[in-house]
């Protein structure tokens, strides 16, 4: 399935000069530092408001170094199944090596979030975890509209990243550069017009990051 990925036309947007995080040790340091060692009970969370199954099909858009696809996949178990896809070709590297290294069956390959190479309906549930805050404003709509094409009715959207007044953040790297400008709040009334309901919100409690949440109707 990966190789499909890899040879989908549709996955040409990843290859544009938007490159992604070309440091995967780096990042999987800092997420370590941040989470002062608890990064799997972040995962967890994030899971857990995910409402991932056993025999869940799962797209995790941004998957980095694979993390929280490999613990997907174990939740998703049995009869399920995890496509992770990133922009960047050194993060998809990492996670493949990382999926290896757990004996996990992953499909990983390039995307763009904004033009996801699947057809329409396929997945129970899509995660899109601290990405928007990295993508340009215009494309933030796109992202939150291909997650929701590909879900299947009833599957469901989560969307985790930073969000409220910078100033009333606890932590501090919420409080600094496109952390700082980001705020999933002004994402929220898209929802609707992009066929999903059951819209619910809140604090993740963990880096200042909130979570959005949709059900497609």
């Amino acid at each position: 399935m990966a190789d499909q990925l890899v040879s989908d036309p549709r996955a040409s947007g990843a290859r544009g000069t938007n490159q992604g995080i070309g440091f995967p040790r780096v990042y999987d340091l800092l997420i370590w530092l941040l989470t002062r060692g608890r990064e799997r009970s972040y995962r967890e969370r994030v899971l857990d408001l995910a409402r991932i199954r056993p025999s869940d099909r799962v797209l995790d858009v941004g998957c980095g170094t694979g993390t929280q696809a490999i613990a997907a996949w174990r939740r998703s178990q049995p009869g399920g199944s995890v496509v992770g896809v990133d922009i960047s070709q050194r993060m998809l590297a990492a996670a493949r090596r990382k999926a290896g290294w757990a004996g996990v069956d992953i499909a990983l390959g390039p995307a763009d979030a904004a033009v996801l190479p699947f057809d329409e309906d396929r997945f129970d549930v899509v995660t899109v975890t601290t990405v928007l805050h990295m993508l340009p404003e215009g494309r933030r709509p796109l992202c939150l509209g291909e997650a929701s094409r590909v879900l299947r009715p009833g599957g469901r959207l989560l969307v985790i990243d930073y969000a409220g007044d910078p100033e009333r953040r606890r932590h501090l790297s919420a409080r600094h550069g496109r952390h700082r400008d980001f705020d999933l709040h002004r994402l929220h009334p898209l929802l609707p017009g992009l066929g999903l309901g059951e819209i619910d919100h809140g604090p993740l409690d963990w880096l200042s990051l909130h979570y959005l949440r949709g059900t497609k109707r």
